[in-house]
């Protein structure tokens, strides 16, 4: 597979900047010409600085996720589960208009959440009226709004297969980005795991689950200077069981 690049953030592609782009660095510790443009990104890159609350690599994951998947799990109602700061949801508040509805579900709100939220309302005022931020433990029995779409990004271990999980029971396209393997479901083939791997076994057997549930299925990557957990599972287009 050759290397996924940048469609959001371009800039990264280049040589110059790309050691940047995995850094757990907050954004205004880095050079400011990193995101010099009017473009909305930029704009929304500078906000979140001054409130200095985000790394640049949560910043570009979030980004470069949205951009792979946006077009297959746009509903009018995004959830994103395991959402944390929940920046993917909030992106699709940004840049989708379609999206009249964000609904954000985590265990806990972390206290910086107000202020990541003001950061993109400060450059776009119409974010504010579309979000909710829920606080939810993560289990079979959770709950989504009719019609919409599941996003999980980095949401660790086994919560990836429970989000999974979530989104089959509501027959709502979904989009994964898994990480931590260690406390996800086993394979089911262990000579899967000994020819490709533990964590691309893992993922092949949540991409059978889908398909076995009526999904087409695919996969797609962000840029691994970002993560080296750069595999997006997708699944959309579900047929009636």
């Amino acid at each position: 597979m050759s290397e996924p690049r940048f469609t959001i953030y371009t800039q990264f592609n280049e040589a110059s900047r790309l050691e940047f782009a995995g850094m757990k660095h907050r954004i205004h510790s880095l050079p400011a010409d990193l995101f010099p443009t009017d473009s909305l990104p930029d704009r929304l890159a500078r906000s979140l600085a001054e409130q200095r609350v985000v790394h640049v690599k949560e910043l570009l994951e979030s980004f470069e996720f949205f951009a792979r998947v946006r077009r297959r799990v746009r509903r009018p109602t995004i959830v994103e589960l395991c959402a944390g700061h929940g920046l993917v949801g909030l992106i699709f508040a940004l840049c989708e208009p379609s999206v009249t509805r964000v609904v954000l579900i985590d265990s806990t709100q972390p206290p910086t959440f107000g202020r990541i939220l003001e950061a993109f309302t400060t450059i776009a005022p119409w974010v504010a009226d579309k979000v909710a931020y829920r606080e939810s433990s993560l289990d079979e029995s959770t709950a989504l709004p009719d019609g919409a779409g599941v996003v999980l990004a980095h949401a660790c271990g086994e919560l990836t297969d429970l989000g999974l999980d979530c989104a089959i029971a509501a027959g709502a396209p979904v989009a994964a980005m898994p990480c931590c393997y260690g406390s996800a479901r086993g394979p089911r083939v262990p000579a899967l795991a000994k020819a490709f791997g533990r964590s691309a076994n893992i993922d092949i057997t949540r991409s059978y689950r889908l398909a076995d549930a009526g999904y087409q299925v695919d996969w797609t990557h962000i840029p691994n200077a970002i993560t080296p957990m750069n595999r997006i599972l997708v699944g959309w287009d579900r047929r009636p069981g």
